[in-house]
């Protein structure tokens, strides 16, 4: 459990730092459209709120429903990789400088492999076996 635990922060934690910082990169661009700059706060937003929540499972605040209980991280993660494959794949085949294409492919990777990590490890301590007796 205490690793399903370390994972969720660890996910909560990027996701905060990676949306966070897009904000701040996207109220600063003023080259966006309106409708490119609301499309890209409401996918920041959806991002953060989804890690706000997934957050209150550690806290205790769901007190009947720990970790591998609830569909909360499972949806949080299947959303996190769906959305870094598709976006991830879709800068790399655009017209974008070299550099820019890295840095998104690392952010995409990792996120996508927090997500993958976090979510089998949650599955596991929903069926009550620590991750450490597989």
């Amino acid at each position: 459990m205490q690793r399903t635990i370390r994972l969720l922060w660890l996910l909560v934690g990027w996701t905060a730092v990676v949306w966070v910082g897009r904000l701040r990169n996207m109220l600063g661009d003023d080259g966006l459209t309106a409708g490119a700059r609301a499309w890209g706060i409401l996918v920041a937003g959806v991002f953060l709120v989804s890690a706000a929540l997934v957050a209150t499972l550690p806290l205790g605040l769901w007190h009947r429903r720990p970790l591998g209980s609830t569909r909360l991280v499972s949806v949080f993660c299947l959303w996190t990789i769906v959305f870094w494959a598709v976006r991830g794949g879709g800068l790399l085949f655009a017209e974008h400088e070299a550099g820019f294409k890295a840095v998104h492919t690392m952010l995409a990777l990792v996120s996508i492999g927090l997500a993958v990590l976090l979510q089998r490890a949650d599955r596991v301590a929903g069926h009550g076996v620590s991750v450490d007796d597989r």
